[in-house]
């Protein structure tokens, strides 16, 4: 009869250090996906700005060339030689424009898939923390259960004491 008794209390042992471990690993598991939303917001944040800044720097630098180009046509006499030059300067700030918006696209793509990747990695945490917690649900029950069963083993052996 002791035997069987601690048999079962054994087993009550390790359900409950199974029951501990798995609810650390849910807290660590939600620690994960709060550190992820918050890093996934910080870059996205920390893009934008960076994308800001160098759009604001190609504008002055925009701006700069432009004011060159018009100091050009207005200090220049020969016709030919200023047409030559405004295209030159159009034909750099076309560039210039080209090169920014494939930037500005190219890093709104990264942007996004970056942040789509941390999503679907928020997402897979989230499911795996679901089924954890689900467990912890069933393994609760299951203790309970052998808890009440040990309860009544008690209460048997007594009355076998008794008699």
């Amino acid at each position: 009869m002791s035997n069987g008794y601690r048999t079962l209390s054994q087993h009550l042992n390790d359900l409950k250090k199974e029951n501990f471990s798995l609810k650390l690993r849910i807290y660590f598991l939600e620690e994960r996906i709060q550190q992820k939303y918050e890093e996934s917001s910080e870059d996205v944040y920390r893009t934008n700005i960076e994308l800001k800044v160098e759009v604001e720097s190609l504008k002055q630098e925009l701006q700069e060339k432009q004011q060159l180009l018009d100091k050009a046509l207005v200090t220049n006499h020969n016709e030919a030689e200023l047409q030559r030059r405004c295209q030159e300067r159009q034909q750099e700030i076309d560039h210039m424009e080209q090169v920014l918006e494939t930037k500005i696209q190219l890093l709104q793509e990264e942007l996004t898939k970056k942040l789509q990747a941390k999503e679907a990695s928020i997402a897979d945490l989230s499911g795996e923390k679901k089924n954890l917690t689900l467990k912890v649900g069933e393994l609760e029950m299951q203790v309970q259960e052998l808890h009440s069963s040990l309860l009544q083993k008690d209460k048997d052996v007594e009355v076998c004491a008794v008699l």
